[in-house]
């Protein structure tokens, strides 16, 4: 077979081409730490990579999710925990009032501090998360979920208009709003203002149609200075109270439990999130011994590469032709030396100089 000058410097540049290539991934592979750069390194493995991250990114959202509900939750198990002080306060007050010593002036002071925890009962009904969302007005979180009655009276709170009427209006609603911490659980991250303020039950746990503030008002009512202390009314309150905080209590352990299977989902995903940072790394995790080993076997390669193609480069017909004659030349020139003898020798070169 006949071997042209193109064939030779197309297989040669080939070779070089082949061997830059193969340096040129393996500096990829050492730069980037991976095996797998592209799909056609390892079809197969790609595939798995692809799919693997594919399930870690899901993974990852739902972390995410746990976590932005966790921080919700603990906030909002903050706020129910704070209106559960306030109630015991309120309690100690209501008992104290019932003290049959007491003057209206006694009575009178007690019902001030209650003004003013029950005040403190709507800042926190109204409380905003750090986005400025009010946790407590269901879906309407951009809404003031609670704002006084302008039927009561604003000092006193006494009820100006018929018996259904409110200290308290509530103008959210009665959703929660909830999170997907995995694929088939949405969990609610908050609790409506309508569960947490507005059912108020009696002693017989049945819905008496007030709220919170309803309850506390009329204690103050109960015991304001001016007006006749009522044992009866207190002791209806008293009660009610006492039920709210019983309410608030059982509200405040669902939000708890909802924080620990938090923690146990929040762990679990910990756990697959290693697992999958684990598969990765075993799919295309790198080598750096062996790919650094392949590194100076394909430089060494591609510098035998670029001095035998330089070389064979410099052949060419007419440098063949050109050493050919050369070498005749030689031949011709030095071959009586070689051959004759000096008498021969010396005849030779005077005939040719006479001549």
């Amino acid at each position: 077979m006949r071997v042209s000058t193109s064939m030779i410097f197309n297989s040669g540049t080939n070779g070089m081409q082949n061997r830059q290539y193969d340096l040129y991934k393996i500096q990829n592979q050492l730069s980037t730490g991976r095996k797998i750069l592209s799909p056609e390194d390892d079809p197969i493995g790609a595939s798995e990579v692809l799919q693997v991250s594919q399930s870690k990114g899901v993974n990852t959202q739902y972390l995410d999710n746990q976590a932005n509900a966790q921080s919700q939750l603990t906030f909002v198990e903050s706020t129910i925990g704070s209106v559960g002080d306030a109630l015991l306060r309120i309690t100690e007050l209501a008992k104290e009032g019932e003290n049959t010593t007491l003057g209206p002036a006694e009575r009178g002071m007690i019902a001030s501090e209650l003004k003013g925890i029950q005040q403190n009962l709507i800042g926190l009904a109204n409380t905003q998360d750090g986005t400025g969302q009010y946790i407590f007005a269901g879906y309407q979180s951009t809404t003031k979920p609670f704002e006084a009655n302008p039927d009561t009276d604003p000092v006193a709170g006494y009820l100006l208009g018929d018996d259904t009427t409110t200290f308290v209006k509530y103008k959210g609603d009665a959703g929660k709003p909830t999170l997907s911490v995995t694929s088939s659980n949405d969990m609610a991250v908050s609790e409506n203002g309508l569960d947490v303020f507005m059912k108020v039950k009696d002693a017989s746990g049945n819905l008496t149609g007030r709220s919170l503030f309803d309850t506390v008002q009329n204690l103050i009512n109960n015991m304001d200075g001016s007006l006749t202390y009522d044992p009866l009314k207190q002791a209806q309150a008293l009660t009610e109270v006492s039920s709210a905080g019983t309410h608030i209590s059982t509200i405040r352990a669902s939000v708890g439990a909802r924080q620990n299977s938090l923690d146990s989902l929040t762990s679990t995903g910990q756990d697959v999130a290693l697992q999958y940072d684990t598969r990765l790394g075993d799919l295309q995790g790198l080598d750096y011994t062996a790919a650094i080993s392949q590194y100076a076997s394909f430089k060494m390669q591609l510098e035998a590469a670029q001095l035998s193609f330089k070389q064979t480069s410099q052949l060419s017909l007419f440098n063949i032709l050109s050493k050919f004659l050369s070498c005749w030349l030689r031949v011709v020139c030095f071959w009586p030396v070689v051959v004759l003898r000096p008498k021969q020798r010396r005849r030779l070169f005077q005939t040719r100089r006479f001549n």
